[in-house]
């Protein structure tokens, strides 16, 4: 009933249509519109299959999925978090554009608040630690688990399963040290050996650690991801050490907030930690 009452108002190409709904006694149905590719991770993270998925299709994927969140945040008639982004909630279509789907957990937002503390509720290593720690719920969530997807887009591996490397304990800290050596490029999927956009893929891997910032003041707008896929050259923030679910981290304010030119405060690492 809570994914009926949200998506009855809402209608986006890059949000799942729904057609109708039943609620009579035990039948309890959802009729959405129908989707030939079915779910992102089917294809994704299987291995016979990724090939079909060339970097065209996966930066399609990530700037749709983006465009479907800023209508979520901050177009649709409430602003609703949807609590659960990962690759088995997109959906493909025949032309394989990307539909956010499954709104069993989402929330609407109250538009004169900046963040709400409710119950946890997500997927295991798609939650933002600042969620997953204290219940603070606010649209940077949805922020932190597309720059997930977007790390898992470029390199073809889960981030809730990662066993890639035996040095790292997820995907998002593999991401990290690589870029801080500047090897970012070697988390691509080998799959995708062939393409020419490697600009454009350095520039997805950063954009993915700065969704991922353990502090959610740090992490951009949905919106301001739109801008930054939308333009042929843009200059991007310095990432610094991405909040890893279950992880610690502390905030350093500066007195007016995060500045419009997009200079943040650096991060201040936990103890014994360096960035």
């Amino acid at each position: 009933m809570n994914e009926a009452r949200l998506l009855a108002r809402m209608q986006h190409r890059n949000v799942v249509t729904l057609l109708g709904y039943c609620a009579h006694g035990t039948e309890k149905l959802l009729v959405y519109e129908y989707v030939a590719k079915e779910s992102l991770d089917k294809i994704l993270f299987h291995a016979e299959r990724r090939g079909e998925l060339d970097w065209k299709r996966r930066y399609d994927v990530i700037v749709g999925v983006a465009r479907g969140l800023v209508y979520l945040h901050e177009d649709s008639h409430n602003c609703i978090i949807h609590r659960d982004i990962k690759a088995s909630n997109i959906l493909l279509d025949d032309k394989w554009i990307p539909k956010i789907a499954d709104f069993g957990m989402a929330k609407l937002f109250p538009d004169d608040q900046t963040r709400i503390n409710t119950r946890v509720s997500g997927t295991n290593g798609y939650m933002a630690p600042e969620y997953l720690m204290h219940g603070h719920l606010s649209v940077k969530a949805d922020v932190f688990s597309f720059g997930i997807v977007i790390l898992e887009l470029v390199s073809g591996k889960t981030n809730s399963s990662f066993n890639f490397d035996p040095n790292n304990q997820s995907l998002l800290e593999w991401a990290y040290r690589l870029y801080k050596k500047q090897q970012s490029l070697e988390i691509m999927d080998p799959t995708l050996s062939s393409t020419k956009a490697i600009d454009q893929v350095a520039m997805c891997i950063q954009i993915g650690l700065l969704c991922t910032q353990a502090d959610p003041k740090l992490r951009p707008t949905m919106q301001r991801v739109v801008v930054i896929l939308s333009k042929k050259a843009s200059t991007l923030d310095e990432p610094m050490r991405p909040g890893c679910p279950g992880s610690r981290y502390r905030q350093r304010h500066s007195p007016g907030g995060i500045s419009t030119s997009g200079v943040h405060q650096p991060l201040v690492p936990p103890p014994g930690r360096s960035p």
